[in-house]
């Protein structure tokens, strides 16, 4: 198991930590508002292949979207933990969509939506943002004359 949490921690500071800062920065959100936000966005896209599947999950699946968007409406900075046995179970979903999608070349809605899930996830395991680094300023007109 400590092999797995070290991998689980490896693969959020490689893959998935840089681009979430980087969003957060550009965006100016906190990581728990990024969280909340892309739930909310799997949640619609959820929704939209709902119908496909039944009656049942449609309902369940919007009100997955209603409590996302008061979440993220209402508290999108409250802290979030997230939990390694979620972060678990949707690498082995992925891992099954990915199986399918090469075994039998079938391409399931359940792959972005897991990506983006994870993504959320990882969103909030980070600790601070930190500053934007500011780009060195470019010379202008009047420093460039000789």
């Amino acid at each position: 198991m400590m092999l797995l949490s070290r991998l689980d921690v490896w693969l959020g500071k490689t893959l998935f930590h840089p681009p979430i800062i980087l969003a957060c920065q550009i965006m100016r959100q906190t990581q728990y508002a990024v969280h909340r936000a892309l739930w909310f966005f799997a949640f619609c896209y959820a929704a939209y292949f709902a119908p496909e599947i039944g009656w049942a999950w449609v309902a369940f699946v919007w009100l997955g979207v209603l409590g996302a968007f008061t979440s993220a409406a209402w508290f999108p900075d409250r802290e979030v933990r997230s939990r390694g046995w979620v972060r678990f179970l949707l690498w082995q979903c992925l891992a099954f969509n990915l199986a399918e999608l090469f075994l039998f070349s079938r391409l399931s809605p359940g792959l972005a939506q897991n990506i983006i899930i994870l993504f959320a996830e990882y969103a909030a395991t980070i600790k601070t943002i930190p500053p934007r680094r500011k780009r060195e300023r470019r010379t202008s007109a009047k420093e460039a004359r000789v």
